[in-house]
């Protein structure tokens, strides 16, 4: 049976082209009480073992990655609300000189009722891991020896089951000598069609009005105490020759660089890792 979560899709059109400023879980959960079956299927692929089930890539219908990824568009607008604006020209759409959301910005209520509609549990993670926590920005320590460490949550981040759906986004402090605090910051965020606050780097960028949709999802799972990074990643593809394996699993890992500004042409995409959960 063909993935039915493409459906998010036409909420995001919805959202795009509807409701007033301020939207929330008006909008959104009438909308889901409608499709039980959209919740069912991501709970089953939150199942911490549904990690080991490769899905079609290819086919006649939307992959259940481009579904998923769809859902993603929804969740970078739901988010956007917790985000400072940054009028900086380099984040509009770079085909067309416009935001990339032309729609209107929600309530910060309709995140959390969302993720309650879809069966989506919030982080408890307190200690920065960029398995978890999204660098909105960063404080500088006098230590520079500090690691880096939480002071103020942005917004929660969500999981069903095992895999995750976005990381929060939080304020973090931290030594010179662990990252650049301007490049954390403000660096180009990999796996992101939109932020308010600075660039992102998106598969769909570039591509036309149905071809953008032809993207997949990042699939990270929390599975038997391991953290599982891009799990649909094709490691037979050439990785990028010029970086060290050490930049190219911080890029995979916190999804921007942290030290020195790798840019936007990087292709981590096919990068895949485990590691230990904290």
């Amino acid at each position: 049976m063909p993935s039915m979560l493409w459906e998010f899709r036409d909420l995001f059109i919805e959202l795009r082209d509807g409701p007033a400023a301020g939207w929330g879980g008006d909008v959104l959960q009438p909308w889901l009480e409608m499709r039980p079956h959209l919740v069912e299927e991501l709970r089953e692929l939150g199942r911490p073992d549904s990690r080991r089930v490769r899905v079609p890539r290819g086919g006649n219908h939307y992959t259940v990655l481009e579904g998923l990824y769809a859902l993603s568009r929804v969740l970078d607008v739901l988010v956007s609300a917790f985000q400072p604006d940054n009028p900086d020209p380099q984040l509009l759409d770079w085909t067309s000189g416009k935001p990339w959301w032309r729609g209107t910005i929600p309530s910060t209520s309709a995140w959390p009722d969302f993720c309650a509609a879809i069966g989506a549990v919030s982080l408890a993670e307190s200690s920065f891991h960029p398995f978890f926590h999204e660098i909105v920005s960063v404080q500088v320590s006098d230590d520079a020896d500090e690691p880096p460490s939480v002071v103020g949550e942005c917004w929660p981040g969500a999981i069903v089951g095992g895999m995750l759906v976005a990381r929060a986004g939080v304020v973090i402090r931290a030594g010179a000598r662990h990252m650049n605090i301007d490049v954390a910051a403000r660096s180009a965020l990999y796996w992101a069609w939109w932020r308010r606050n600075r660039r992102a780097v998106d598969l769909s960028h570039g591509w036309g009005h149905n071809s953008q949709w032809a993207t997949d999802f990042r699939r990270d799972y929390v599975d038997e105490g391991q953290l599982h990074y891009n799990i649909d990643a094709d490691p037979s593809r050439q990785p990028d020759s010029d970086l060290s394996d050490a930049d190219r699993i911080d890029l995979l890992r916190y999804r921007c660089s942290i030290r020195t500004d790798l840019g936007t042409d990087r292709w981590p995409f096919d990068d895949t890792f485990v590691e230990q959960a904290p």
